[in-house]
């Protein structure tokens, strides 16, 4: 992790922390909530000054924001101050604290949005078809609109991997396909091997439509790997990537013989020769899906994206628990969030391709901690507005003691993730 990748990615968490803060403090003096402090960032206080009674800080850490109410964590609420936390009624209190992650959530389906209109976005429309692959022989033809896999609904392509990557790769996939004529059908992609020669790379478009390497296989070239990930790839043997296909029947032909791939690095054109290696592979699935860059479509895309990170987000703790994923694979904390926006600034590729990646990680990460905060886990959001909901239903609220006593245990529970989350994100940094 660079220096400056650091510093942009705590940047960039601190303004979804802002975000978040700022959704409470601004329904807080719009429903007449006492506001003693508004600050930014954690630690001592560098400076500060008082306006309207409120006391503005910024704070020595560069990260997080924080927003302090009145009464907000007195034992004794009934002081007569109609401006104190307690002495708002139920409603604006349960307005005010599902305001930060409610502007957390749309905050991402904002991102998704300038990322959707300024870079183009995926539909579950099948847009090519290749040969030699599952849905080529199971009969998915362009055009086709997938409208399930494995009886779970797709609405978007995120529904779709989402659900693919909890899938073995040997496992029979289930689709609910719509034809361009309207015509309903299953169809099932059945896994099949064959033995090819390829380049040992995995590949994907950027926002500008090229072709990037994305990893590359230690064994590619013999052991010997001369494509980089991050190259743009442009043609096999003057076959142009553009056709695919013919790109992939160009390496094929080789049959282990040196071919001359044309990339791009570091902004400039090269040739490099490499030898494509014999594998033993599973037909890939081939699901290739359309892109589209209209603005009005767009709209819909981002709220329907973001609903789609909440579904795997809470398949992911499910999987977790139930022991089919390991916590280790889906933990991470502000390190880990910290690291990857730092990879992306760090990384040699196109100012292009580094501001659609972090906007695509800032939407994943909006929308992720907008909703973990409607958990209803003390000291989370979501806790509050159960006690809330539990005091209209009592008629008054729960004894100290036992709000204390919900309080600690929730708070040992976020400190055991925390701990797992960091540990976690230390043994991927040190490659564990």
């Amino acid at each position: 992790m660079g220096i400056m990748g650091i510093i942009v990615g705590l940047l960039i968490l601190s303004v979804m922390m802002i975000v978040h803060e700022l959704g409470h403090y601004l329904t807080g003096r719009k429903l007449g909530f006492t506001i003693e402090e508004f600050s930014l960032f954690m630690g001592p206080v560098l400076f500060s000054r008082e306006r309207n009674g409120i006391k503005y800080s910024v704070k020595l850490l560069p990260i997080g924001a924080s927003v302090r109410f009145a009464g907000e964590f007195d034992d004794d609420p009934q002081n007569g101050d109609p401006g104190h936390f307690f002495n708002r009624p139920r409603w604006a209190r349960a307005i005010v604290i599902a305001t930060g992650p409610a502007l957390n959530l749309l905050s991402g389906v904002l991102a998704f949005f300038i990322m959707f209109v300024s870079f183009g976005y995926s539909l579950p429309v099948i847009g090519a078809v290749y040969d030699e692959t599952q849905a080529a022989r199971a009969g998915v033809v362009a055009g086709d609109r997938v409208l399930g896999l494995n009886g779970r609904p797709v609405r978007t392509t995120l529904d779709y991997s989402g659900q693919e990557m909890f899938l073995p790769a040997d496992e029979p996939l289930t689709l609910d396909v719509r034809g361009a004529d309207g015509t309903r059908r299953e169809i099932v992609l059945q896994p099949a091997w064959r033995d090819a020669y390829r380049l040992g790379i995995t590949i994907r478009q950027n926002a500008e439509g090229s072709i990037l390497i994305e990893s590359v296989d230690k064994e590619a070239n013999q052991g010997n790997p001369v494509l980089l990930a991050g190259d743009t790839l442009l043609a096999a043997d003057g076959v142009p990537v553009d056709d695919m296909a013919a790109f992939s029947r160009a390496v094929e032909a080789a049959a282990g013989r040196p071919v001359e791939i044309s990339i791009i690095r570091d902004g400039q054109p090269m040739t490099v020769v490499t030898v494509p290696t014999l594998y033993h592979d599973l037909l890939d699935r081939g699901i290739i899906f359309s892109a589209s860059r209209a603005p009005g479509p767009a709209i819909g895309q981002s709220f329907q994206w973001s609903w789609s990170i909440v579904k795997v987000t809470v398949r992911s703790i499910g999987m977790m628990f139930s022991g089919a994923i390991r916590p280790q694979d889906t933990l991470s904390g502000p390190v880990g969030v910290v690291s990857m926006i730092s990879d992306v600034v760090s990384q040699e590729q196109p100012l292009s391709e580094k501001i659609y990646q972090l906007l695509w990680m800032f939407a994943l990460i909006s929308v992720s901690l907008g909703f973990m905060n409607l958990l209803p886990i003390p000291p989370l959001d979501g806790n509050h507005l159960l006690l809330i909901g539990i005091e209209a239903i009592r008629g008054r609220r729960l004894p100290v003691r036992v709000q204390n006593l919900i309080g600690m245990l929730g708070i040992a529970l976020i400190i055991m993730l925390a701990l797992a989350g960091l540990l976690f994100d230390i043994m991927r940094l040190t490659g564990q």
